[in-house]
């Protein structure tokens, strides 16, 4: 990673503040389990009642935990009817009355939180609910381990990097700042081991620069439409088809859109080192500008996560853009990887913080609104400049500054379970 892009410490926001206290209520706390909501919807409509007291009241509700879109409509429900109990009735928008209610969670279990708004006054009630979803997983239970194979070592930087299929040859394409070097896999030994021998370089192609570099240069690799690949720089766009056993290299001045995920990609501006917010096809919304995004699959449909330009992290889903709490130590660099431990795909993020003593990279799992660590950082001992997705979603490709010598590694890592 860049250090200019480390992320700071992020100040605790409103939920995360509530979520803190919330450990230090007393141990006595509703217990729900996912078949019935009845004993917590209870308790809250009766904190509720009595900040309100009778009378209409306008109810607004939002997720922001994991529950399900027919958990919610049966908490609203039971809420609901409890209140009417209580003799509140949710009569609709021409209340002046508003209850703004909140479902939040974290690893101690849920936190529900009503807001109640009437003129300039504004009063809040929590209610701390115990979840076994959210339990922390047991000491023995599976957690990811990420896991490095050094594909190759250059002694000039390295953008990005990316293994694509030619027929029946594997190629390792090396994006560098003036310079794409190919590799080929190397056959098996003649001892008879199935492993390869390794990656072999068979061409340098250089690339073609009319205009001066940015300082904290970025570059882009990722499989083409109509040729092997397609390689990003600021202002350029290099294809590389097959030529033979050869890969010829075509480049052009152009200002198309990056691939940031599987299906998005996004406008980079060289000159401030970010893209801009502006996505192909996009979401139909404004975003803010961010330094990289990984995409999340979700119930209902996948949603990106962005590495924001402030060092926090937000999820776009459902026309919304969500704050991510528990990423104060989160880096700028950042990728999903498929994973068949219990949290299923997780996001592979670098740390934060000066890099002298050596950077990390960690797998995260995203619950609701929050990012909690799937497993323990994987050591790097060097820099973190880059991390990147692959096509097949099985493992991230990480651009590695080596600290005890001069000289990038590139990395391919995976996610297994332990």
């Amino acid at each position: 990673m860049h250090s200019a892009r480390y992320n700071p410490p992020q100040p605790m926001n409103f939920f995360s503040r509530l979520l803190v206290a919330a450990a230090a209520v007393a141990l006595v706390l509703p217990s729900a389990r996912a078949a019935t909501w009845e004993q917590p919807a209870a308790a809250f409509a009766g904190q509720i009642a009595s900040l309100t007291g009778p009378g209409t009241v306008q109810l607004v509700f939002d997720n922001r935990s994991s529950l399900s879109g027919s958990e919610v409509a049966q908490i609203r429900r039971l809420l609901e009817r409890d209140l009417r109990g209580l003799g509140v009735l949710a009569a609709g928008s021409n209340s002046a009355t508003l209850v703004r209610v909140t479902f939040s969670q974290n690893l101690r279990g849920g936190l529900w939180v009503a807001q109640v708004e009437e003129g300039t006054e504004t009063r809040v009630t929590m209610l701390p609910v115990q979840l076994e979803s959210t339990a922390p997983p047991s000491p023995g239970g599976p957690t990811v381990t990420l896991r490095r194979t050094v594909l190759v070592a250059e002694s000039d930087p390295v953008l990005d990097a990316q293994v694509f299929a030619a027929g029946s040859m594997q190629r390792l394409i090396v994006l560098e700042p003036s310079q794409i070097l190919v590799y080929a896999q190397g056959t098996p030994s003649l001892a008879g081991s199935a492993a390869p021998a390794g990656w072999t370089e068979t061409q340098s192609l250089p690339i073609p620069h009319d205009r001066p570099e940015p300082r904290d240069l970025r570059g882009r690799v990722a499989a083409g439409q109509n040729d092997l690949f397609d390689a990003y720089l600021p202002g350029l766009l290099c294809r590389g088809t097959n030529d033979g056993p050869a890969i010829a290299l075509s480049c052009a001045d152009s200002d198309d859109p990056w691939p940031v995920s599987a299906s998005q990609a996004a406008f980079y501006d060289s000159a401030r080192d970010y893209f801009t917010g502006v996505l192909a096809p996009g979401f139909g919304m404004e975003l803010p500008p961010f330094y990289e995004a990984a995409e999340i699959p979700r119930p209902g449909g996948p949603a990106l996560l962005l590495d924001n330009l402030d060092g926090a992290a937000a999820l776009v889903e459902n026309q919304r853009i969500e704050s991510i709490d528990g990423t104060g130590d989160w880096g700028s660099d950042l990728a999903t990887v498929r994973s068949a431990c219990g949290p299923g795909d997780v996001v592979v993020v670098s740390g934060a913080g000066p890099a002298a003593a050596g950077d990390s990279l960690r797998a995260w799992q995203i619950s609701g609104r929050e990012a909690i660590p799937a497993g323990e950082p994987l050591p790097v001992p060097g820099t973190v400049m880059a991390v990147w997705p692959t096509a097949g979603g099985d493992r991230v490709m990480a651009m590695v500054r080596r600290q005890s010598s001069s000289g990038y590694e590139v990395w391919s890592v995976a996610a297994s379970c332990d």
